[in-house]
């Protein structure tokens, strides 16, 4: 694998790199990205890649030949010389509410926690759902809602495993996926709704990496510590290889949960809703 700071030649000559904290809006004001670097601290950022460690079998166990299962578990895509690769998905609200594939099925050996995972990242969660609310709160709102739903579900159904998850996972989103030591090809996500922000958070130690969209033909510096809250259903993006190691957690909503309680798709984040917020504030 050649490491630099994007594969693609034509965003390292021509696409502007973006360093300091910005935010991208469309022709009508709407928010399509929030760059926000430095913003996870270095004592999250090693307690974050820590937790990764009892789940090294299981990401693993996720990688599978080219073509077989989507580019998302690509081993092609992941570096062989890392220690630690893979990528898992987590959907504290049951794969079914969401009408995916269950991540393990009766029977088979569980490789490790997720409930461990989750409470070693409950700071980190609330941390992330604060900022959420600060830079779309209609999406804020729709995924506490959503979660509310799931947990009335779980008691419902008396399932308890699905209870003591949901008790204990500090995030509005109800789903997240790990990549760990992988480049990601140009891509849109299609689990989500354009006016939602997935929320992608990087940690490691690795070599200089950007994220590239091209559609607003601008390279963002993807340095460890950076969160960048971005329409991943509307702007295409993908990020190059890099040395040592660096870890993705992106976190984003399933539609198919929203639309099995009848939530209607909430409004397009605003620029003008941050001047409300400071308004209702002061």
């Amino acid at each position: 694998m050649q490491c630099s700071k994007t594969w693609d030649t034509t965003a390292s000559l021509q696409y502007e790199e973006i360093m300091g904290a910005s935010v991208v809006l469309d022709e009508n004001g709407n928010i399509k990205l929030w760059y926000l670097p430095s913003t996870i601290d270095h004592t999250h950022q090693k307690n974050i890649w820590n937790s990764l460690d009892g789940m090294s079998a299981a990401l693993e166990d996720s990688l599978k030949p080219s073509c077989q299962h989507g580019w998302c578990n690509d081993q092609i895509l992941f570096c062989e010389m890392a220690d630690l690769r893979g990528s898992i998905d987590f959907l504290p609200g049951w794969y079914q509410q969401g009408h995916g594939p269950k991540s393990v099925k009766p029977g088979e050996e569980v490789k490790f926690h997720p409930k461990q995972w989750v409470d070693q990242m409950s700071d980190v969660h609330a941390h992330l759902s604060g900022t959420l609310a600060v830079i779309h709160l209609w999406m804020f709102a729709a995924g506490w809602e959503a979660l509310i739903w799931l947990g009335m579900e779980a008691r419902r159904q008396e399932d308890m495993d699905m209870s003591s998850i949901l008790q204990i996972w500090n995030s509005v989103y109800n789903c997240a996926s790990i990549m760990v030591n992988c480049t990601t090809p140009y891509h849109t996500d299609i689990n989500g709704w354009e006016p939602w922000l997935d929320m992608l958070m990087m940690v490691g130690d690795y070599t200089p990496l950007d994220k590239v969209i091209p559609m607003l033909k601008l390279q963002f510096q993807y340095n460890p510590g950076t969160i960048i809250a971005m329409s991943g259903s509307a702007l295409e993006h993908g990020v190059g290889y890099s040395e040592g190691n660096q870890a993705c957690l992106a976190y984003y909503m399933w539609q198919n949960v929203h639309q099995s309680i009848g939530m209607p798709l909430c409004n397009l984040p605003h620029i003008s809703d941050l001047q409300l917020h400071s308004t209702a504030i002061v």
